[in-house]
């Protein structure tokens, strides 16, 4: 191989190439931290780093294999977490400056396996304040910018780990993902990335809110939020998600799942439903053209596709379930009187947009309402996903778009003015960047999203890949068979 070519590689080869001493943990982890000194000034992904533990790690994860002794499948393998994760003796600030000296005295969970599987970690990467946005920026690290185009976003919440993983800093970052924090920056970047269904993967030691001495009294956020993988293969997240998902003493919601891989799929056999856009929220004609080419590769390999018109929930109520169940588990512990004043001065915003809506009186009945509101669209979309075994539609309306200014904060949540603009037209930014994830949030099924192609400005486009509730696995399977296929590269960054 070539000097450094292993850079590029996938989490899952490079790991082969360490066990079997053709690579040296050593080895891999001085180029990459050579890569993220030579470029990371630029795209500004990883934002909390000891170099210096980081390179005794992995001399010591060679002396392991020198003995003979391989921790798991990720042994030697450097990689990055969301900065929002619990790692001890690092900070865990979620990018909010009243934290920013904030040091966790604990490993997260899913940080605890993945060191256990043999991964040592590189830093950590970054998010916007508390990760309430969809693009990345804080005033205690900075802006992080797309590696394809700096002078545009990398998404968010978990835009610093997509712009790692796409830039080759790290092999595998792990992110989180209430409303599109996974998927967007996974689109923007040109990278794969998978929100697992609704509580497969365990939450503990994740803070959107850090907290400096005792916990709250009560865990608010409940709902709507996943934990996973972000990846330059398909092959890498089926690794990642086969170490991190599992039950936990300290998150009893997760349950056991099945990992037994499936038997070689017949693609005679497969039947696909796929939109190029919802009807009320148009998408840019190159995204639509991609998603169409991608299906007509579908369909060259025998798979039966069907085109949805329209889908098959009310996109407003799920959009309002949404907005709703958002504002009683993240607002709970606002008073009453500020939640009435933010209610008032966003009245329109919120009959215009749902994902705005305000659960008002919040109230028990009102939060079982939502909830059996949600429960009620859940079970009719898995009606509708018993004859598909893979939905198909777009991540966001556009490619990665230069970067946009926040106007002014209501609470913690960022306002915009400015819009997107989808073939010269302008749409609200929240509606142009997560209408289309965060119905999965709600509807809490498993999506892959994988990159098929480059547009005219040469920034990457992906598609959204639902499975079945609780089918993760095969559904992962399921991509990773379409990629072998197809024969699908993910696009590597040149700097």
């Amino acid at each position: 191989m070539k000097q450094d070519d292993f850079l590029f590689y996938s989490a899952t080869k490079i790991a082969k190439l360490i066990r079997n001493g053709e690579l040296t943990s050593e080895q891999v982890t001085k180029a990459l931290i050579q890569r993220i000194q030579t470029h990371d000034s630029k795209v500004n992904a990883v934002v909390n780093k000891d170099l210096d533990q980081v390179l005794m790690d992995a001399k010591r994860a060679d002396e392991e294999l020198k003995k003979g002794l391989v921790q798991g499948p990720l042994h030697g393998v450097p990689i990055t977490f969301k900065e929002s994760y619990a790692i001890k003796g690092m900070k865990t600030t979620s990018g909010f400056t009243p934290f920013k000296e904030y040091t966790t005295d604990f490993d997260a969970t899913i940080v605890r396996r993945l060191k256990e599987a043999g991964a040592i970690i590189v830093g950590k990467t970054n998010v916007p304040p508390l990760l309430m946005d969809l693009q990345t920026d804080n005033e205690i690290y900075g802006r992080t910018n797309n590696p394809w185009d700096l002078n545009r976003t990398p998404g968010g919440s978990s835009g610093g780990g997509a712009a790692a993983v796409a830039s080759c800093f790290s092999y595998l970052d792990i992110g989180s993902d209430i409303g599109g924090s996974l998927r967007i920056p996974a689109h923007y970047c040109g990278v794969y990335s998978l929100k697992p269904t609704e509580h497969a993967v365990p939450a503990f030691g994740h803070f959107p809110m850090p907290y400096k001495s005792k916990p709250p009294e009560y865990r608010s956020s409940r709902h709507l939020a996943c934990y996973g993988p972000l990846a330059r293969s398909i092959d890498d997240l089926i690794l990642a998600f086969s170490t991190i998902t599992g039950s936990d003493p300290n998150d009893m919601k997760v349950p056991p799942l099945n990992n037994n891989k499936p038997d070689k799929l017949n693609l005679n056999h497969l039947k696909i439903a796929w939109m190029d856009q919802l009807s009320d929220v148009p998408v840019a004609k190159e995204v639509k053209d991609h998603i169409y080419r991608f299906v007509e590769k579908l369909k060259s390999l025998g798979i039966q596709t069907v085109k949805i018109e329209q889908f098959p929930e009310s996109t407003n109520k799920v959009w309002e379930t949404w907005g709703k169940m958002i504002d009683a588990e993240l607002n709970s512990g606002k008073p009453s009187i500020l939640r009435g004043i933010e209610h008032i001065f966003t009245r329109n915003l919120q009959k215009k947009y749902p994902t705005s809506s305000k659960l008002m009186p919040l109230t028990f009945k009102n939060y079982m309402k939502i909830l059996t509101q949600r429960e009620n669209l859940i079970s009719s979309f898995d009606m509708f996903m018993d004859s598909y075994e893979m939905f198909i539609l777009p991540v966001s309306v556009t490619a990665a778009f230069p970067h946009i200014k926040k106007d002014k904060l209501i609470g913690h949540q960022p306002i915009y003015k400015n819009p997107v603009y989808v073939d010269g037209k302008p749409m609200n930014y929240w509606q142009a960047t997560g209408a289309y994830t965060n119905l999965f949030n709600v509807l809490t099924n498993p999506v892959v999203t994988m990159p098929i192609g480059l547009n005219k400005d040469n920034m990457p486009l992906g598609v959204q890949c639902v499975g079945k509730r609780w089918d993760d696995f095969k559904l992962l399977h399921i991509v990773n068979q379409l990629v072998s296929e197809m024969d699908m590269d993910v696009p590597i960054v040149s700097f």
